[in-house]
């Protein structure tokens, strides 16, 4: 009996519990920047949000405006060694390798994996092209990944980061499909709200 009074006791002087949680800032990240892509340079950029404290979702895309050369000096007897990532968009979840931040300088190391569209020239001489297109353009679908360092002081930073593209496509050169994991390498700037 003394126990049920002491609990009703308990039960009626206890203040209300209220678990809150506290909410996350968005960190939108805009991101632009230079991207060095099968010995060619571009440009690279994006938006990468936050989505909880360790999913970040990056949507962007890459772009070679400066045209491939008329003298590519290839040799091989491989097809996918005439092929050359120009460009392409991608959508990229990553994940955020948790760790405390320190107040001066922050940085986050990001691990990625998602899906892109992609469109590569192919410089064979012996692959037809069309009227007026020196090489020929093919879009193909492609899986990527990318390991990313973000240096940041306040709402400015700078972004390096290793991606891959992976891809299977048709090799006219060699009649049949090739696969082909083609390396980018970039380096943005970050402007983050």
């Amino acid at each position: 009996m003394a126990r049920a009074l002491l609990a009703l006791i308990a039960l009626l002087w206890c203040m209300p519990a209220q678990a809150r949680r506290i909410p996350l800032d968005p960190e939108n990240r805009a991101h632009a920047g230079a991207a060095y892509t099968d010995g060619n340079v571009g440009i690279f950029g994006g938006l990468d949000s936050r989505m909880t404290r360790l999913l970040y979702v990056d949507v962007g895309g890459f772009g070679s405006p400066v045209p491939l050369s008329e003298e590519l000096g290839i040799v091989s007897n491989q097809g996918a060694d005439y092929l050359f990532l120009r460009h392409g968009i991608y959508v990229t979840p990553g994940l955020r390798v948790p760790h405390r931040q320190p107040k001066a300088l922050q940085w986050d190391v990001l691990g990625r994996l998602g899906f892109a569209a992609v469109w590569y020239q192919d410089t064979h001489p012996d692959v037809t092209t069309t009227p007026g297109e020196r090489y020929q353009t093919v879009a193909n679908p492609a899986m990527t990944g990318a390991l990313e360092l973000l240096l940041r002081k306040e709402n400015i930073g700078g972004r390096l980061s290793g991606r891959g593209y992976l891809l299977q496509t048709f090799n006219q050169y060699e009649n049949q499909d090739v696969v082909l994991l083609r390396p980018q390498y970039t380096a943005e700037l970050v402007v983050q709200w």
